[in-house]
């Protein structure tokens, strides 16, 4: 069976806000983001209210749960358990589960995650869910290997639009009901390895720079020296460049694939008086 489009262009590596306010389209598109990953035999889990509804609402969309289920690829489980321990969001300990979770992937051999977060439970004002916006921005980093596809689902009827707004501007990419995810119009950020840094592609303004400054702020996590390469950026605005330009304090930066628009704007800020910056050009 086919499905809905809004999530068919998230890869491993993608971490997209996805704002829905219909349930049948919720349900489909949700079924077509997982049947995707189980044909990769990606593990895929969903997170949040009535999972066994959604267990149903998959069967009736043609996706082979029960199997999926046996074979262990397949995982429901209730807000409860992914975020809410003992009743209380804590960020830390939610980030540590994720952790857990990759880990428990890896090891069994899957050459992927997928994640559905069904975010409902944040509206209900959880203890701690004032904290969300700094969670969905600094779990960011545990995208940067390329390993874990998660698409976060905010349902637009139940969280008001101004606190829905800053929780999406910690996501590198977005979806609506009717707008899928597109990665040109997004950022997309993948760890590199030889040299330490990381990959930036799409692009960066006031939707996603939020997700970008925690990217930026986990460069130097593993190595003391960081290179940036930015040649498959199509856009970034000035809030971009001056993150760029600050991280640098935390230690010698590289900035490779630099184009004539954003040389501009990183000179804006300053780029060229600050101690262990290399600015490098296409």
């Amino acid at each position: 069976m086919g499905g809905s489009p809004l999530l068919d262009k998230v890869a491993l590596g993608d971490h997209v806000c996805w704002t829905v306010d219909d349930d049948a389209t919720r349900i489909e598109a949700i079924a077509g983001f997982v049947r995707a990953g189980l044909s990769a035999r990606h593990r895929v889990l969903y997170c949040g209210d009535e999972p066994e509804a959604v267990l149903r609402g998959l069967d009736r969309h043609g996706v082979g749960t029960r199997t999926a289920l046996g074979e262990g690829l397949l995982r429901a489980v209730t807000a409860e358990a992914g975020y809410l321990t003992g009743g209380v969001f804590d960020p830390e300990v939610t980030l540590a589960g994720w952790r857990g979770e990759i880990d428990r992937a890896r090891a069994a051999g899957c050459p992927g995650m997928r994640v559905v977060a069904d975010m409902t439970w944040a509206s209900r004002r959880a203890p701690g869910a004032e904290r969300l916006p700094w969670y969905e921005a600094q779990v960011n980093a545990l995208f940067l290997d390329g390993y874990v596809a998660g698409v976060c689902a905010y349902d637009r009827r139940r969280f008001d639009p101004l606190a829905l707004r800053r929780l999406s501007w910690a996501h590198p990419g977005a979806a609506d009901t009717r707008i899928p995810f597109e990665p040109r119009s997004s950022l997309r950020a993948r760890r590199t390895r030889d040299p330490h840094g990381v990959r930036l592609a799409g692009e960066v303004d006031l939707s996603n720079r939020d997700a970008l400054r925690v990217v930026i702020e986990h460069l130097f996590d593993e190595a003391p020296v960081a290179t940036v390469e930015v040649s498959e950026l199509t856009f970034a605005d000035t809030a971009a460049a001056r993150i760029l330009v600050a991280a640098a304090a935390r230690g010698p930066l590289r900035l490779v694939g630099v184009s004539p628009a954003l040389r501009r704007l990183l000179d804006f800020h300053g780029a060229d008086d600050v101690a262990g910056l290399t600015v490098l050009p296409c």
